[in-house]
């Protein structure tokens, strides 16, 4: 249940990001380009390309949990039993966090403005604050993923019977008289 979990807040992390991160990122990107100050020179095509370098790189991080989730489906529970367990507990409480943060922005229109006020301004911390812990969990958990490798499998044909043998590593390795 809890690698299930881990994965919901890969998707949570994703949808946030996207919601989050890349309006701003955006608007900061375009604020910066300013191929008027420079018409008809390589200048302008400088900054073009770097804002083309900065869109895709900044497109491939925040992509990254839709990579990490990827690679979680196609390897599976062996994928999920190398990451730290305080690093999915640390994603898992952003998930919870921001999810709190969510709902608090969601009520601000059912209150009285008097009350509104406090939670909108109460509401944009913990959003950032859910989202922060979740990417660090994420992140933490991904890079720190300890290597746990299939068993490999020797497989013989007796004439009587077919067997499966396991031969490394050699503490689960098939012993048999």
């Amino acid at each position: 249940m809890i690698r299930r979990l881990y994965q919901i807040a890969l998707v949570a992390l994703q949808a946030a990001l996207f919601a989050e991160i890349v309006p701003p990122l955006a608007q900061a990107l375009w604020r910066d380009v300013a191929p008027g100050a420079f018409p008809d020179s390589a200048l302008a095509l400088i900054q073009f390309a770097s804002a083309a370098a900065a869109i895709a790189g900044g497109a491939l991080a925040l992509a990254f949990p839709s990579f990490a989730l990827l690679r979680h489906r196609q390897r599976g529970r062996l994928r999920f039993g190398g990451v730290p367990r305080w690093s999915v507990a640390l994603a898992l409480a952003g998930a919870v966090v921001f999810l709190l943060g969510a709902l608090l922005n969601g009520v601000v229109p059912l209150l009285e403005p008097s009350y509104g006020i406090a939670v909108m301004l109460t509401a944009r911390p913990v959003l950032n604050a859910g989202l922060a812990l979740m990417a660090a969990g994420v992140l933490c958990g991904e890079v720190l993923r300890r290597g746990v490798a299939l068993p490999h499998l020797a497989i013989t044909r007796d004439a009587a019977s077919a067997r499966i043998e396991v031969t490394d590593p050699p503490e689960l390795a098939t012993r048999f008289a």
